[in-house]
């Protein structure tokens, strides 16, 4: 069964939320973060997806399996303006999650907010759009590769555009900026750089992690030498190990434990 890199950061941080999460299949709601950035996602495929209905009168075949013909037709004649953008987010808005209808409406603005400074960076130069939202399956093999059945990684490519260098792999984040070095560690990134090398067969120019907030837009780019990305591999194996094994032992601390949806049900939590 395939894993994606959002099950592996979850068991990393702690393989008792995992478990609740994956293998108890714990019911929990959704939390207001992850309902804005829901939204958010979903907001910029639609834009993305019109852009590349823009880009050619006669999408290629890899354009065409992203619409059903109603999608294609609410889009085609939607031009690529900032109030084609907020009435995108009106429409993808999830109001799941929020307290109460101020936190709501609260929620409305500040993403309206978050999409102008959005449509700015956008703006500042011409973009060429390779791919948006596309799923990706990395097959990895496994340390014991003649006993045991490769490591499956499934996950999906925020936006790739085309630059000269080759591709830029984008991945839209809604939380605070990252650190640099961070992000140069960063194992969803070295994920994306392994399988788009696979999927596309091209040179990968960079990775961005674009930071969205209603203050301004934050840009992180990196690149992953052969040794990072051999690194990356090893790490994948050895959690993939750890879940195979159901090694669920909690890994709690105070900054953990505060942000986990299970930590009511949890007997090992710290709070």
């Amino acid at each position: 069964m395939p894993l994606s890199y959002s099950q592996l950061s979850v068991y990393r941080r702690c393989p008792k939320q995992y478990e609740f999460m994956a293998i108890k299949k714990i019911p929990r709601r959704i939390s207001s973060g992850e309902s804005f950035g829901s939204s958010i996602h979903n907001t910029l495929k639609r834009w993305g997806d019109l852009e590349m209905l823009c880009q050619s009168k006669t999408p290629a075949k890899n354009q065409l399996k992203l619409f059903s013909e109603h999608e294609d037709a609410a889009l085609k004649n939607k031009p690529l303006e900032l109030t084609t953008l907020l009435t995108m987010f009106r429409e993808c808005f999830i109001a799941e999650g929020y307290g109460n209808r101020m936190e709501m409406d609260a929620a409305l603005l500040r993403g309206e907010a978050l999409l102008k400074k959005f449509f700015a960076w956008w703006k500042r130069e011409t973009r060429t759009v390779v791919s948006i939202e596309s799923g990706f399956k990395l097959e990895i093999e496994a340390a014991e590769k003649q006993t045991k059945e490769p490591i499956i990684l499934s996950g999906r490519f925020d936006r790739i555009e085309r630059v000269d260098r080759g591709l830029s792999i984008i991945d839209y984040k809604t939380g605070e900026p990252q650190t640099q070095e961070r992000v140069d560690n960063d194992l969803q990134l070295s994920i994306y750089a392994l399988a788009a090398a696979k999927e596309y067969g091209e040179p990968i120019a960079e990775l961005r992690l674009l930071f969205l907030s209603e203050d301004d837009i934050t840009e992180r780019t990196t690149i992953r030498s052969e040794s990072q990305l051999r690194d990356a591999i090893t790490s994948i194996r050895l959690l993939s190990e750890g879940i195979e094994h159901s090694d669920f032992k909690a890994t709690p601390t105070r900054e953990k434990c505060r942000g986990c949806p299970y930590r009511e049900i949890c007997m090992f939590r710290m709070i």
